[in-house]
């Protein structure tokens, strides 16, 4: 399985479009795997003030969370750029679910980053989460590779429309593409 996240909490926002547009390329590459989107509009992980996320007592979301990332191989962050940071629902699903309770859901996985913008930008918030990842990996001494082949989805909603499907830029798609390429290539040569 092959879990997309769509780290931003807004409805129909653009991350759930590169979302969707990704989803349709995986599926094209390699239609006999399930790919599956986990949209955070339904987020609902309480903040470190509000109380803990209970790994015996998850809501829907968060068990559709956990239970999707457990069982794949590769993972998709895809998050909006917030003045050149990741969404504050990514990083705080980070900050309380990497954890041992949780564990499953990093362990032996290739994890790949993309930011996404409307207009020029994209790159730090998918760098900013690849090193806080490395980090989170080298402490549980996990054997997960975040990937290096990171994506900038730019000017994103004059790209896709609101079903992740071309608007006829066919260097955006080609880009997507070459990013979903080289990491289903990457977590292939994980698993051996």
């Amino acid at each position: 399985m092959i879990t997309i996240l769509s780290g931003s909490p807004r409805k129909n926002s653009n991350t759930i479009r590169v979302a969707k547009a990704l989803k349709h390329i995986l599926n094209d590459i390699q239609s006999n795997e399930e790919v599956r989107i986990i949209d955070y509009n339904g987020y609902d992980i309480p903040s470190a003030n509000q109380g803990i996320v209970d790994p015996n007592n998850l809501s829907p979301w968060q068990k559709d969370l956990y239970e999707s990332c457990t069982q794949s191989g590769l993972l998709f962050i895809l998050t909006p750029e917030y003045n050149w940071f990741p969404s504050a629902e990514i990083i705080q699903t980070v900050h309380v679910m990497a954890s041992r309770p949780f564990k499953e859901m990093w362990n032996n996985k290739v994890i790949a980053t993309c930011g996404v913008s409307n207009g020029r930008g994209g790159r730090m918030p998918a760098v900013q989460l690849s090193y806080t990842l490395n980090k989170i990996i080298s402490v549980f001494n996990f054997e997960t590779v975040v990937s290096a082949k990171m994506f900038e989805s730019q000017f994103t909603d004059k790209v896709l429309d609101q079903d992740g499907r071309s608007l006829g830029s066919e260097e955006y798609m080609s880009g997507l593409r070459l990013y979903a390429e080289y990491n289903l290539n990457l977590a292939k040569k994980m698993r051996g």
